[in-house]
C-alpha cells in the first residue's frame, strides 16, 4: 500500500479518536439519560474506539517496511 494510503488510514484513526473524545465530552454535559440512551451512547463510544484501533492496526500492517 502506498505511503499516502497509510497516511489516510492514520488520519481516519485520529478522526475516530477525536469523535470519541467529543462524544465523551458531550455525554459528560448531558443529564437525565434513560438507561437505554446511556447504553446506546456507551456502545457508540466503544465503537469509535474500536474503529480507531482497527484503522491504526491496518495502517501499521500496510506501512512499507
Amino acid at each position: 500500500m502506498s505511503e499516502a494510503s497509510v497516511s489516510h488510514l492514520r488520519i481516519l484513526a485520529a478522526d475516530a479518536e477525536a469523535l470519541q473524545q467529543r462524544l465523551h465530552n458531550a455525554l459528560a454535559e448531558l443529564d437525565g439519560l434513560t438507561p437505554t440512551m446511556s447504553f446506546r451512547m456507551g456502545e457508540a463510544f466503544a465503537s469509535l474506539g474500536s474503529a480507531a484501533r482497527t484503522l491504526e492496526a491496518a495502517a501499521d500492517e500496510a506501512a512499507p517496511a
